[in-house]
């Protein structure tokens, strides 16, 4: 019975191996993006990917110097639109791609996050880093506003200002947008930290408009 076996063994084990082959040789995508993500127009924005297989970079809209490129490297290209950048790698009979967005001088956007309560200082409090990889060197506040429900006291470097609620200020203007801005905000007479977490779903947040240049 031992002998009659062997033959099917063998048959069944050919039938695995050309499996395990292509999967060795499969296509993957380690990493890849596109950094700063809010770039002012003719920013030079760096593209770094890892992956496996043969790549090729595109641009919606192009830009110089797209194509085939090594399977790893770093790259820095120049954008003066809203531009989606595309990895797709290629090996026998598998493809992978990814992408990763840069939006140009938008008119403003949001930045904020979950907010920390302290019932001894009877404030709460964020910090907001924002970094190279999020907002350009060249991008500059334009205007400030606070979309909270409730008056914050708004930071940032040397900069201090009190900001009413739905409302803005002009006390940034022309500053760096990147950095790290801190937001507080007072508890109410009477009022928990955790009232007051709840009523704002546990988050500050404030609108950054957006400029470039001196």
């Amino acid at each position: 019975m031992g002998s009659r076996m062997r033959p099917q063994l063998f048959v069944a084990l050919r039938a695995i191996a050309p499996a395990m082959v292509l999967c060795v040789g499969c296509a993957s995508i380690d990493a890849f993006s596109a950094i700063p993500r809010t770039a002012c127009a003719g920013d030079a924005v760096t593209v770094t990917w890892v992956a496996s297989g043969d790549v090729t970079i595109s641009a919606e809209p192009a830009v110089s110097d797209i194509g085939p490129k090594a399977s790893s490297g770093s790259q820095r290209f120049i954008v003066d639109r809203d531009t989606r950048f595309t990895l797709k790698a290629t090996r026998l009979l598998s493809c992978k791609t990814t992408e990763a967005d840069v939006v140009v001088a938008p008119p403003s956007r949001e930045y904020g996050g979950v907010a920390a309560c302290s019932s001894a200082e009877r404030t709460i409090a964020l910090a907001v880093p924002l970094g190279e990889g999020q907002v350009s060197s060249a991008l500059k506040v334009s205007s400030v506003a606070n979309v909270n429900a409730r008056p914050i006291v708004l930071a940032k470097g040397s900069v201090r200002a009190t900001i009413p609620a739905r409302s803005h200020t002009a006390a940034f203007d022309r500053e760096p947008v990147a950095g790290t801005w801190t937001l507080q905000a007072d508890l109410a007479p009477g009022e928990s930290c955790e009232d007051a977490l709840r009523l704002m779903a546990s988050r500050l947040t404030f609108r950054v408009g957006f400029g470039c240049g001196q």
